[in-house]
């Protein structure tokens, strides 16, 4: 099974990144699959799987505070993605650091990478048109922030369809 870790967005930053999404060109990620990944697991199967909701379950984590100020893409060739920017701050690398461990020692081999906290807002297909280049340009930068404590995060279990990925909650976790 295809599976992340993430965090759930709280109501007041889905509803401030909801009028930011409307005039992106490509796919729209829909409202309920908005979220800030904490760990990409890949497939895992159904034991390991147990063993990760165990060792995440077991965390005790501080709430952090998510503070998302603006607008961008992974730059490359041609860009996938247009995501809402989230500030790199000491209590959100601190709980995706404690989620990394937890999943390593529950025996899941995560890429080694650099956390970069981002929201997903839409994806775009193989082909981009210069009208589409030229609207999301003008999208890009910074946003009036929006800022709010977050309550949970949880592991998901991620679904590739036609229409886009779907996503079901596996398990949640409250931060305390």
């Amino acid at each position: 099974m295809r599976v992340f870790v993430a965090i759930e967005l709280p109501e007041d930053i889905l509803d401030g990144l909801l009028p930011w999404q409307d005039g992106l060109p490509g796919r729209l990620v829909d409202e309920e699959n908005l979220h800030l990944t904490l760990a990409f697991l890949g497939e895992v199967d159904e034991a390991r799987l147990a063993e990760v909701d165990e060792a995440l379950a077991g965390l005790r984590l501080a709430a952090p505070v998510l503070r998302v100020t603006g607008l961008d893409v992974f730059e490359g060739r041609k860009p996938k993605l247009a995501f809402a920017t989230v500030e790199r701050r000491a209590a959100l690398e601190t709980v995706q650091r404690a989620v990394a461990q937890a999943v390593r020692g529950a025996g899941v081999d995560l890429r080694r990478e650099r956390f970069r906290p981002h929201v997903t807002l839409t994806r775009f297909g193989r082909e981009m048109s210069r009208r589409d280049e030229v609207q999301l340009a003008g999208q890009l930068g910074p946003i009036p922030p929006l800022e709010a404590r977050a309550e949970a995060f949880g592991l998901y279990r991620s679904e590739l369809r036609p229409d886009g990925p779907r996503y079901v909650a596996l398990a949640r976790y409250e931060f305390y």
